[in-house]
């Protein structure tokens, strides 16, 4: 089924300077195995050397916040994923 992951501006030129990515998944897991798979230039700003989410980007799955300890957390056609950096300096 139909996923919108969204990513913010300090991705976007990593995929070509869009906003959106539609991936075809059933799964939090596999949404994010399909974005990866189409642009592997994410992963270093993503995930650490380990595979965990870098402690700075927060993954928001229909509104709600989550840290991907479920991978297996079901999607819906529709669904939508977010990439959010945390904002930091002084």
């Amino acid at each position: 089924m139909p996923v919108t992951v969204r990513l913010p501006g300090v991705l976007q030129p990593a995929v070509g300077r869009v906003r959106e990515v539609e991936v075809e998944a059933s799964t939090v897991g596999d949404a994010i195995a399909s974005l990866l798979a189409r642009h592997p230039e994410l992963r270093p700003h993503l995930f650490d050397e380990g595979g965990a989410l870098r402690t700075h980007v927060l993954c928001v799955v229909d509104g709600e916040p989550t840290r991907l300890r479920q991978p297996d957390q079901p999607l819906r056609a529709g669904s939508e994923i977010a990439f959010v950096p945390a904002v930091s300096g002084g």
